[in-house]
C-alpha cells in the first residue's frame, strides 16, 4: 500500500513538473517568462521536499521540523537581553554593547536574499531586461507610436497653416498645453520663465506660421525644447491654434510684454496677369 502511495505522490509531482514545464516555454514565447521563472523554481523545490519527506524520512516529519526550529533557533536574533558593558570609560560614562535589534536583522538578511535574486534575474539568467534596454525598448516603442500617428494624420502644409476654430482641435491644443506648458507659461499662458502668450508682442514672431515654427523648433538657447519628437504636426497645430486663441484675455499677474508687436501681414493679391498671359 505504502509503495503504491508513493508511485501515485510520483506520478502527480511528474504531472505538475511537466505542466510547470509547458508554461514556461509558453511564457518565454510571449516574453512574460520572469514571473514563472520563479514559479518553476518554486515546484521544483516543493518536488524535491516531498520526494526527500517520502523516501528518506519515509513519511515522518517530525525530525525535519525538528531541525528546521533549531536552524532557526540558532539564528534568530534575541529581542531583549542585559547589554555587555565594554572597558571604556570616557567621564564616567560607560559604553554599552547592547543587542542588535531584531527588525535589523530580518531586514539585513532580507536584502541579501533580495541581492541574491536580483543577481540571478537580471545578471545570471536574464529573465528581467535591464533598466538601460526597458528605457530603450520604450522609447522605440513611443517613436513607432508617433510615427504611426503622423503617418495617419497626413502630411501637413506648413507654408499654408491655418488657424484650428473648431471646438475640438481647441480643446486638444488646450489638454496638451496645459500637460506640457504650463511650467514655463503659466496655467493661463501669463508667463513665469517663459513669455505672456496673451499680449500681441512676440519675441519670435506671433501667428499660426511663426508660433507653429516656434513650438516646432523650439528655443534651444532659452531652455525650450523642440517639440517635434513628441508631437505630430497636426498636434502642434492644435497647440498654435490654441495660444493664439487666448490673445487679448488679459489673465491676472500676467508678465509683462517682451518682443515685438506683431501684426497678421495682409494676404497678398494673385497675380492676374500670369493668369492673363496664359490665357
Amino acid at each position: 500500500m505504502k509503495l503504491l502511495f508513493r508511485f501515485l505522490v510520483i506520478g502527480v509531482l511528474v504531472l505538475l513538473a511537466l505542466g510547470t514545464m509547458q508554461a514556461q516555454t509558453q511564457a518565454a514565447q510571449e516574453g512574460t517568462s520572469s514571473a514563472l521563472l520563479f514559479t518553476g523554481f518554486l515546484t521544483l523545490f516543493l518536488v524535491l521536499l516531498v520526494l526527500f519527506v517520502i523516501f528518506v524520512l519515509d513519511g515522518d516529519v517530525e525530525p525535519l521540523t525538528r531541525a528546521l526550529k533549531a536552524a532557526y533557533s540558532s539564528i534568530a536574533p534575541k529581542s531583549s537581553g542585559p547589554a555587555m558593558p565594554l572597558d571604556e570609560s570616557h567621564d564616567g560614562i560607560t559604553e554599552l554593547d547592547n543587542l542588535i535589534p531584531p527588525w535589523f536583522n530580518y531586514l539585513f538578511g532580507g536584502s541579501i536574499i533580495f541581492a541574491v535574486v536580483y543577481l540571478l534575474n537580471y545578471h545570471v539568467f536574464q529573465s528581467s531586461p535591464l533598466p538601460q534596454t526597458e528605457y530603450a525598448e520604450e522609447v522605440a516603442a513611443a517613436d513607432l507610436s508617433r510615427r504611426v500617428r503622423m503617418a495617419s494624420e497626413g502630411t501637413l502644409n506648413e507654408d499654408d497653416l491655418a488657424v484650428l476654430a473648431d471646438e475640438a482641435s481647441i480643446k486638444a491644443g488646450q489638454e496638451k498645453f496645459l500637460r506640457n506648458c504650463i511650467t514655463c507659461h503659466g496655467t493661463k499662458a501669463e508667463g513665469i520663465v517663459g513669455p505672456n502668450l496673451t499680449d500681441p508682442y512676440w519675441i519670435h514672431g506671433g501667428g499660426i506660421k511663426n508660433v507653429y515654427t516656434t513650438i516646432k523648433n523650439g528655443v534651444p538657447e532659452k531652455g525650450m525644447i523642440s517639440w517635434k519628437l513628441v508631437f505630430s504636426p497636426k498636434e502642434i497645430q492644435q497647440i498654435a491654434s490654441f495660444v493664439l486663441s487666448l490673445q487679448g484675455s488679459n489673465p491676472p499677474n500676467a508678465k509683462k510684454a517682451e518682443g515685438n508687436l506683431y501684426t497678421e501681414p495682409k494676404p497678398q493679391p494673385k497675380d492676374s496677369t500670369n493668369v492673363a498671359r496664359r490665357l
